[in-house]
């Protein structure tokens, strides 16, 4: 595994801070530059914890919210207030606390359609904010990933025929042992990203990130490569715990 930069925060709220710092700081330079940042946002426990700390007192008014685009990385086939949606988990933490025009809530659509339909919705959601030709694939200014505890990414899970995937930008997936199928953003689509951010925290992630570290296995994280873009990690020390010797 490439590292391009890797930061290791004390704790988790100190992890929380840091990570909302560098996106407040990225989308400020971006905003500056090309008048709008693109962030795809993910799901999981610990970018929860960062998408409250963005929406808290301290961070929530210096954003430039009319100027950012959310998009995501992955959503379960399950409605959107349902508790297992990372559609809900963002907007309990973050969209319903801030005042971002619904516009620029790029989501993946898990009603009133089938899982093939809602994936080519939100490729064309994609393709008409990128004004994108047929091959090309967009550049978000950040991406944000985490881990499972079996090396995946995004819903792109070991040994799953998605991980081939070199044409399309989100497509529909199922894995075995895992209960509801997904829509997620593909390979290329990941790592064509300006900016790639691995959010992790806690002590029963600290052998999975050695092991991605060292190569021992072959999991989708390893997979992440951006090819013109930045990858960095943050950890914190619970995280980071097998590594930091």
């Amino acid at each position: 595994m490439v590292v391009s930069k890797m930061n290791i925060a004390e704790n988790y709220e100190d992890l929380c801070g840091k990570v909302t710092q560098e996106i407040l700081g990225l989308s400020t330079q971006k905003i500056t530059a090309n008048n709008k940042f693109s962030i795809v946002l993910s799901g999981g426990s610990t970018p929860k914890g960062i998408y409250q700390c963005m929406a808290s007192p301290s961070f929530r008014n210096k954003f430039r919210w009319e100027k950012i685009h959310i998009f995501f990385g992955d959503e379960r086939w399950v409605l959107p207030d349902d508790p297992r949606s990372n559609y809900r988990m963002v907007t309990e933490a973050l969209l319903s606390k801030i005042n971002v025009p619904d516009q620029n809530i790029h989501f993946i659509q898990t009603e009133d359609c089938n899982l093939q339909t809602s994936a080519l919705l939100y490729e064309k959601s994609i393709s008409d904010f990128f004004q994108l030709k047929k091959g090309e694939f967009p550049a978000f200014d950040l991406v944000l990933l985490g881990i499972g505890q079996d090396g995946h990414t995004a819903s792109l899970f070991p040994g799953n025929p998605s991980l081939l995937e070199k044409d399309r930008l989100a497509i529909s997936t199922s894995q075995a042992g895992i209960p509801e199928k997904r829509i997620t953003l593909t390979l290329p689509a990941i790592n064509h990203a300006q900016e790639i951010f691995f959010l992790i925290s806690g002590p029963d992630k600290a052998d999975i990130v050695e092991k991605i570290m060292e190569n021992k296995n072959s999991f989708p994280a390893n997979e992440i490569k951006p090819i013109q873009g930045k990858l960095t990690w943050f950890l914190d020390k619970a995280a980071a715990s097998n590594i930091e010797k």
